[in-house]
């Protein structure tokens, strides 16, 4: 099986799972009525939830077992410790945090919709998650072309935590995490490359140099009061992070054992741009509050300042 089709299958098991807890948020996003909220812990959507959760856990893992789990399996654990980040310059741990913050709160906001406490939803939601990618990574581990990624893992603990950090120190919100793709020439022109032998990458899914994951701030809960009302509340910053010069999927982009020697190694990019918050829309209900949630995840185009390795000034950042 070839190496791309592997982490596409890591990814894709993913995507699965959220796709599963999307669904759960949106049905927890509808106004409770007064006798809902005094009624505390509602059995009836918490079975619902388990339910729910339990088939798309067995139907998620049987089809991947049959599909994906087919190479040489080991009797003991394969260690990956991947910290030099030659491949993909650390972006896929970007992925992996970022996987574990939406499992974690969206599983939270479903829980809250079942009854919990909002802290009680956030600790079981950031430990629901954290175990269902732990999961993953134990099913890779006994793999000879996988193995147990110890970087992959404490990305997707970190990831996982935040939404209970949020919970538990609110001040703390005024941090976020983005996500965005444009697609690269390595995606987008796949087989002219693939037939020239340069660089390329065949899924979207691995095509790391056209994504960006930003660190985003929420200007108006850091300014004094008097400023807060003058500065649009739907207004961020974000930092941002990137590559460019990848030597496509799943080979070493950088360094001396990279996949074309003669190709100078990819290189990491640092960005400053504006952020918008899409919460703030004026579009409101139960379908558009939990359309707003899941957009939010996405940084939309605005305008950013390459700071590093140099300095380019982007009108619209895609």
């Amino acid at each position: 099986m070839a190496a791309s089709q592997i982490t596409a299958a890591g990814r894709l098991r993913h995507a699965c799972l959220l796709l599963c807890l999307w669904t759960a948020t949106a049905w927890g996003q509808q106004p409770a009525g007064p006798t809902e909220a005094e009624n505390g812990l509602r059995l009836d959507r918490l079975a619902a939830l388990g339910a729910g959760g339990a088939v798309a856990h067995w139907a998620g893992f049987r089809y991947f077992e049959h599909t994906w789990y087919q190479g040489q399996k080991r009797s003991s654990i394969r260690w990956l410790r991947d910290w030099s980040g030659d491949t993909y310059l650390h972006l896929d741990k970007g992925g992996h945090f970022i996987g574990g913050m939406v499992m974690s709160r969206n599983l939270g906001d479903a829980l809250q919709w079942a009854g919990f406490a909002p802290k009680a939803a956030a600790g079981l939601g950031a430990a629901a998650s954290w175990a269902m990618l732990f999961e993953v990574e134990m099913r890779d581990a006994y793999f000879a072309d996988w193995g147990f990624s110890i970087p992959d893992f404490l990305a997707n603990t970190a990831g996982a935590s935040v939404p209970l950090m949020h919970a538990l120190w609110p001040r703390t919100q005024v941090l976020g995490a983005k996500f965005s793709w444009w697609p690269s020439p390595l995606y987008l022109d796949h087989e002219e490359r693939a037939a020239d032998g340069r660089p390329h990458t065949r899924y979207a899914i691995d095509d790391y140099q056209g994504m960006t994951f930003w660190l985003t701030v929420a200007v108006e809960q850091t300014l004094p009061a008097r400023l807060q009302r003058r500065w649009p509340d739907w207004l961020g910053l974000a930092v941002g992070y990137s590559a460019r010069g990848m030597h496509g999927a799943n080979v070493k982009s950088r360094g001396p054992e990279r996949e074309y020697p003669n190709l100078p190694s990819a290189h990491p990019e640092v960005l400053l741009s504006l952020d918008y918050d899409v919460r703030r829309l004026p579009l409101g209900g139960w379908i558009w509050e939990p359309v707003k949630q899941q957009l939010n995840w996405l940084r939309f185009p605005a305008p950013a300042v390459r700071v590093w390795p140099d300095f380019r000034f982007y009108l619209l950042y895609l």
